[in-house]
Order: structure tokens, then sequence, then C-alpha cells
């Protein structure tokens, strides 16, 4: 979520353009909510090749920079990961992921409060130095860029309109990057008592958030999914909306370009199913994707695609102490549960980008999470599942 020309390709996926209508002396007049303004110069973190490691002159700026931030106020901190050309897809964006971590690792541990971080990672694809003629060039693009933005703004409230047909809607920027469309004259009812908060939305979409939930994360056939998000909605007097209203927000262009996201409903208490007469729209830009999703009454949300299983993998616990199996990824966020057959857990999948595996134990409280498959049994090519897995106490690391 950052800015320059990397500045502008970011500021499109951390912020939506909204706008609030509102009348006076009979004209529509209209409001745009800019996108978070740079607050600082970026700050370019290099690293070695084929290092993850925050070099010794690379803290330095680190330690700068957090003393420069005691000055400020208000803002968000934005961290892009990014590599060379040099090596594969699949390798880079986990390469630049690990980059992101450690220098989000090196703020905290320096005191630097986790809600104002932001991470994200696209390997080689956005390169400062597009054309790497030399090893000076390639230094440049191994990099984690940090941009300090202003806070977001709170939600403008419109005037009471003198006259309106209440026929147009409006565009109502909530916060986390969540916008929603609405009949205007119903918004400013809705709002007149709470301004700025008679809508409220809980945002999920980070894979542990997900999968701390408690929402059911597989179909009544066992299908895992590829998520969206969750969306916990609360409005002013818990009441469904008269009129028609969606909302919208964008997700990763890389990780969600082929994405055919839908809006499941729970079914029972331990699966979810498409909402078949919800109509979700996918709109791709050249830096993200927007998905709108209808919205009619407060409650949870859950947008998400079904992740298919045209293959299996399977899993033998050797340690006794596993519960459940999950192979999962972050990019896009998947959660891919297994189902037990006799001694065996099998998982049904199509495709995952850099698989991962979380284990729930026995006692019914325990979560082994981030475990590397490649520590498991070794992959014939990396970031690809292998059929057979033996699960032994090493791997779940004392737990």
């Amino acid at each position: 979520m950052k800015f320059s020309n990397a500045v502008a390709a970011i500021a499109a996926v951390i912020c939506s353009l909204s706008g609030l209508y509102a009348q006076g002396g009979g004209k529509p007049a209209v409001t745009k909510a800019r996108p978070p303004k740079e607050i600082a110069p970026a700050v370019q973190i290099y690293f070695d090749l084929n290092k993850y490691e925050v070099k010794k002159s690379e803290a330095e700026k680190l330690n700068k920079l957090i003393n420069d931030l005691k000055s400020k106020k208000e803002y968000r901190i934005v961290l892009t990961g990014h590599t060379d050309s040099l090596g594969n897809d699949a390798y880079n964006m986990e390469l630049s992921a690990r980059r992101v971590d450690e220098v989000y690792d090196f703020l905290v541990e320096q005191g630097v409060d986790t809600g104002v971080l932001r991470k994200m990672y696209f390997g080689r694809a956005k390169p400062r130095e597009k054309n790497e003629g030399d090893e000076e060039k390639r230094a440049k693009n191994r990099r984690v860029e940090i941009t300090i933005i202003e806070k977001e703004k709170p939600v403008e409230i419109p005037k009471p309109p003198v006259k309106d047909t209440c026929g147009r809607d409006t565009l109502v920027f909530i916060g986390q990057g969540i916008s929603i469309s609405m009949n205007k004259c119903e918004y400013t009812r809705m709002c007149k008592a709470k301004p700025g908060s008679c809508i409220t939305v809980e945002r999920m979409t980070e894979l542990d958030e997900i999968f701390d939930s408690g929402t059911p994360l597989k179909t009544q056939k066992g299908e895992g999914f590829i998520w969206g998000g969750i969306f916990k909605f609360a409005m002013a007097g818990d009441t469904c909306l008269k009129n028609p209203a969606s909302f919208q927000f964008q997700l990763d262009l890389d990780a969600y370009k082929k994405a055919k996201l839908g809006v499941y409903k729970t079914k029972g208490e331990s699966s979810l199913e498409m909402e078949k007469g919800t109509r979700v729209s996918i709109t791709r830009t050249k830096e993200y994707v927007k998905v709108g999703v209808p919205l009619k009454c407060p409650g949870q949300i859950n947008v998400a695609s079904v992740a298919g299983k045209s293959k299996t993998a399977a899993f033998k616990d050797k340690s006794g102490k596993v519960e459940e199996v999950y192979v999962v990824t972050a990019a896009p966020v998947s959660i891919l549960p297994a189902t037990k057959k006799g001694s065996k857990w099998f998982v049904n999948y199509t495709s995952v980008a850099e698989p991962k595996m979380y284990l729930r134990l026995k006692d019914g409280e325990t979560v082994v999470r981030d475990i590397d498959l490649n520590s498991v049994r070794k992959a014939k090519k990396k970031g690809e599942l292998r059929k057979k897995y033996k699960i032994k106490g090493k791997h779940l690391k004392g737990a």
C-alpha cells in the first residue's frame, strides 16, 4: 500500500476513492476523498543477493527512521518487499516476503506499534531499475521500501439535504480500504444520530485472522477456500437497508488476478455453501483487483472461492498428537482442510502457491502454524505439494 510510481501503484491498493453527495441551493455537490498523502521521504533498505537479513548499515537507517517518527503524531507505515530479476517468480515472491518480515520484526522490536504497520511484497514485479544491465542496478531492486503516509481521515458526513428526491447513491469511505455505495437519503437518516460511527465493519483478510475467526473453513464436500475476506457489518439500529447497496474493497492483483469470488453462507455448524442469488462484481485494473459485494443487512459476509480438488496430498501422523490438518498459503489467502480416512488425512486441491501446514492438536487448543512442508518432505519442485507426508514429533516445534 505505498506510493511514488511505486507510490501511485500502492496508493490504489490502500485507499478507495470515495465521494459524498450533499445538496445546497438545489445543486448537488461532490466531495472526493483523496488517497493518503506521503508525509516523509521513502526509505530504501537494501539486501545482499538471495539474503533477507538486515545488514548493519541498513539497520542504522531503520534506527534513524524510528527516531524521526518521534516527531510525528499520526501516521501509517507501509513496507513493500522487492527482489531483482534473477530467479523464478515463486522464489522471488517468498524472498521479498521474508525481507518485509525481517524489517517488520526489527521495527516492532524497537517499539513501533504493529497497528501502524502494513506489509506487501511483489517479488520482482515492481523494480526501481527496469533494465538491470549490471550488478549495481540489480542491487537497487533488492530492497524493502518504507513509506510513511498520513493516517486515514474519518468519514465526512453530508449536511442534511434541503431538497432531495433520494434518487441517487453516495459513496461512503468506511475505513480499512472499504467503501459503501448506498442511497444518500437512507445514509443521512441512518447516520443522523451517530455521525461517523453509524456503519462499522471488521475486516478479516489475513491468513491467521480467517483461520481463527470461528467461521467454517470447508464446503459440505470437504473442499477448502481461497479467501477474499470475512466482513462483519454493524449498522445503526441493527436494521436492514431499504434500498440496494454494495460495498467495495481491493485485493492484490498478482495474487487474485484469476479470482472467481462469491458470497458463502453457513450451512449447519461446520461448512459453507454459496449464496447462489448473490452476485459479486470483479474489476481488474493494472494495479489491483476491485471487488464489489451486495450489502443488505448487518452481519457477517464471507467472500471466497472454492479451491478445487483435482489433486490429492496425503498426511500420516507419526507423532500421535494431531487432530486436524490444514494446507495454507498467504498469497492468495487459501485454507485447505484435510479429511481423515483411517489413519491418514487427505487434502484435495487444484493449485497452491508456497504451501505451508497448520496443525490443530488433540488437546483442542494448540495450533502449530507455518510448518514448511519441505521440512516434512522435500518437494521435487519448489512451491509444490508432494503426494505423501509423514508428520513427526520434531515438526510440532515442541508443542
